[in-house]
């Protein structure tokens, strides 16, 4: 199947009270866009082309991404979202229209959205209710006729595959919702990958984080940026690392701060120590 992904980065969230743009907001180190992108890349089959839709107003600098191509294409102020959708997706293909706001989303409902625009327009959605969808798929032409492509009226419903892929950043608290959610998520693929955490809920990992088997991480760490933690390794408790490389077997004690810096294999850093250069 061959298909083309449409992303929505229109509605700018005012209640984020923000100089940055929702869809530059850093959300486990990464623009809440990225999470998008990145998503849409791993579909199989991938898509030949991901476009990004953004306002003149308020330029959309393209995350790093080393995915698929991707393009972007400004839109006049004057110009509704429903109108500018429907431009972006009215060609002939299948489209998938995804919010660029819903960071959370899965490859493998984005698949199962393909799978469902077989039969017609598909869509995920909160509620049946619900007046906007986080992702809809079909035809270009059919997604075109909607008023509002993201309000598909009578199309078929898929379920996410996890509820937070419903989480819409539009406001701070909404943030916080998808920071919690992605935590949570990569706490558990680190877990899946034979890390331990004692106290889960009190960490934070960023996106880009490598954490080796065997290592056990204390509560209130917080690891950051492209993150490198080698195997067998104890991170004390409150610590905090930041773009480093820490070897295997080391042991940080707790309340230390490592920033850009590399600590060799079975070194033992102190209470309190710092390390590397801010």
């Amino acid at each position: 199947m061959s298909w083309r992904a449409v992303v929505a980065a229109l509605d700018d969230a005012a209640n984020l009270r923000s100089k940055v743009s929702v869809y530059l907001h850093p959300l486990g180190g990464r623009p809440i866009l990225w999470h998008v992108l990145q998503a849409l890349s791993e579909v199989v089959p991938a898509p030949s082309e991901i476009l990004v839709l953004h306002r003149k107003s308020t330029p959309v600098t393209l995350p790093e991404f080393d995915g698929f191509p991707v393009r972007l294409e400004p839109v006049d102020q004057n110009d509704s979202e429903s109108r500018a959708l429907r431009a972006g997706i009215t060609s002939t293909g299948t489209k998938v229209l995804v919010d660029g706001a819903a960071p959370l989303i899965l490859p493998a409902t984005i698949a199962r959205l393909l799978r469902g625009a077989e039969g017609g327009v598909s869509i995920l959605a909160r509620t049946k209710d619900e007046v906007a969808s986080i992702a809809v798929a079909g035809e270009g032409p059919a997604l075109a006729s909607f008023e509002d492509p993201r309000s598909a009226i009578g199309a078929i419903r898929i379920a996410p595959t996890s509820d937070d892929e419903l989480i819409r950043v539009f406001d701070r608290h909404s943030l916080s919702d998808a920071s919690v959610a992605l935590r949570d998520r990569l706490v558990r693929q680190h877990e899946a990958a034979g890390v331990s955490f004692l106290i889960p809920a009190t960490v934070w990992i960023d996106a880009g984080v490598h954490i080796g088997e065997d290592t056990l991480v204390y509560p209130g760490v917080v690891i950051e940026g492209r993150t490198d933690i080698g195997s067998e390794c104890v991170i004390g408790p409150h610590s905090r690392i930041v773009e480093s490389a820490i070897g295997r077997g080391v042991e940080l004690k707790g309340w230390n701060y490592v920033v850009r810096t590399s600590i060799r294999n079975h070194a033992v850093l102190e209470p309190h120590v710092r390390r590397g250069i801010d």
